[in-house]
């Protein structure tokens, strides 16, 4: 192999050859990469821009995305300004960077915590119908999510493991949570429901779409209730058996057909020929020899 290099005298930037030859990095995500690290000092060029800049789709430019924070070149986060909009804070390394690392050379020198300060000299002004609290909640105030939304959130985070193009802060799992804990409701294993979100996803123009589409239309049909075993309704029979033996009671009765069969066999019958009807029936010859005839 020949190769021929002239090494430019200017517009040229320095790119580690780590960054050139890594394993995990696409063709656009080191093409992002070099771009933004080609830029001029000072330059605020969001990464959307320089994709759109670069000729990056949407699906390929998350999945660059998702590889160069996988690999932590590409750090991001979410600041509140002075008048309470919010913004989003990007800083791109050509080396990887601790977390730590990453948030010290953001973090504007000698940056402290805010501290209460004496308040200004003037007489005082009046109390406002509903006040401010006077110090932000340490605890988070937000409507706690159930322990079923939290399973179903960690699992929409996890699909981008599988699918890169799934990426998705996470702001949007939160928010997807309870149409995934649906799924788990429906006595789904978390494998399961993965495998059945997932299944043709890499093949999809916009997978997030095809993802969201999925979690609302293609619920699983609940589990059907099993009906409850024979045995259930059976009973012990206690008649004398050598083994324990199991019957279905008709009623309240206690013993199995055959041990009622054998008791009604063993009761004598009554006999036309017994005391008691010949008694009756001479009692009542007696009766009618008395009686005057007509």
């Amino acid at each position: 192999m020949h190769r021929h290099v002239i090494a430019p005298t200017r517009f040229f930037s320095q790119l580690p050859n780590d960054i050139i030859r890594h394993p995990r990095l696409s063709a656009n995500a080191v093409r992002l990469l070099a771009w933004q690290l080609s830029l001029p000092e000072g330059a605020d060029e969001p990464l959307w821009k320089t994709a759109e800049r670069a000729g990056i789709g949407k699906i390929a430019f998350q999945r660059a995305k998702s590889q160069l924070r996988a690999e932590r070149y590409l750090f991001e986060w979410r600041r509140q300004r002075e008048g309470g909009r919010w913004m989003t804070v990007q800083l791109v390394s050509n080396t990887p960077l601790s977390p730590d690392e990453a948030l010290a050379l953001v973090r504007p020198p000698g940056a402290v915590t805010p501290t209460a300060v004496p308040p200004a000299a003037g007489a005082p002004a009046d109390r406002p119908a509903t006040p401010q609290p006077r110090k932000t909640p340490v605890e988070n105030t937000s409507h706690p999510a159930s322990e079923r939304e939290a399973a179903a959130e960690a699992l929409l985070l996890s699909l981008a493991r599988t699918v890169p193009a799934l990426a998705m802060p996470a702001r949007k799992a939160r928010r997807w949570a309870p149409l995934a804990a649906v799924w788990l409701e429906r006595g789904m294993a978390p494998d399961d429901v993965r495998r059945t979100l997932l299944s043709g996803l890499e093949r999809a123009r916009s997978p997030l779409g095809v993802l969201r589409w999925r979690l609302e239309h293609a619920l699983p049909e609940p589990a059907a209730p099993t009906p409850p075993p024979r045995v259930a309704a059976m009973r012990e029979c206690a008649g004398p058996h050598t083994q324990p033996r199991l019957f279905t009671p008709v009623a309240d009765e206690s013993r199995c057909p055959g041990c009622r069969a054998s008791q009604a066999a063993a009761t004598p019958h009554s006999d036309p020929r017994t005391p008691g009807l010949a008694t009756f029936r001479a009692a009542r010859k007696a009766l009618a020899g008395a009686l005057p005839r007509p």
